[in-house]
């Protein structure tokens, strides 16, 4: 069978967490054109070394802070990459915030404004930027969200209000950008063995969890059906 995700050029935020660097690896084995993006420079070119040293695909390196983006920044990375690049397939969103469970009466201003911004505001925006590349190319936006009835209870302040967020944002630009054919999908994987699940889940038995290279699949499966 044809690969049909060589050469195919993918937005990646979040690179360098344990979602996001899994899919990394995965995308350049499978030789697209992967542009890594995480807030760390250093751990965006670890990564990059670690994709090389496994036989993939060398990736292109861009690192962006969401918290202190502006939609501006956004507008700038996308002419960059059309000039550059010439083109954009598709935008994985796996970057997250989160500080663990807090009852809000406790929550601080600044943590919940940093939490939504990460979360929901530069994902968003992010998304508003690249939908022309997107649209040239009849492309791909996948967001990643979490289990809504969990995140939907006590304790989960932002983090639960953004990711909420964000589910009823991708179901509303699904149907805006339908007559356009860019694919809106979202993707909830199951509960993960990564240092965010922790921050939620401390001390918590975690043979139950899965790995992330486990639930690649379902990034893999949306992506192969490029025409």
């Amino acid at each position: 069978m044809p690969n049909k995700l060589k050469d195919k050029t993918i937005f990646l935020t979040g690179a360098c967490g344990g979602l996001g660097s899994a899919l990394a690896l995965e995308l350049c084995k499978q030789q697209a054109d992967v542009i890594i993006s995480d807030q760390n420079p250093r751990s965006l070119n670890l990564m990059c070394d670690k994709i090389i040293e496994q036989g993939g695909k060398e990736p292109m390196v861009y690192p962006m802070d969401l918290m202190g983006a502006t939609p501006n920044d956004f507008i700038v990375l996308a002419k960059t990459i059309e000039e550059n690049l010439g083109k954009l397939d598709c935008l994985i969103h796996t970057a997250a915030e989160f500080s663990g469970l807090t009852e809000f009466v406790h929550y601080e201003a600044t943590r919940w404004l940093k939490e939504m911004q990460i979360n929901v505001n530069s994902p968003i925006f992010l998304t508003q930027a690249f939908i022309p590349l997107l649209q040239e190319s009849k492309g791909k936006i996948i967001f990643t969200l979490e289990d809504l009835a969990v995140i939907s209870k006590a304790y989960w302040g932002a983090y639960g209000v953004g990711k909420s967020a964000i589910a009823h944002f991708a179901n509303t630009l699904k149907e805006e950008l339908e007559s356009s054919q860019v694919e809106v999908h979202t993707i909830t994987p199951p509960p993960m063995k990564t240092q965010l699940r922790a921050k939620g889940w401390s001390g918590e038995d975690d043979s139950h969890l899965v790995l992330p290279e486990q639930v690649l699949k379902q990034y893999i499966k949306l992506l192969e059906t490029f025409a």
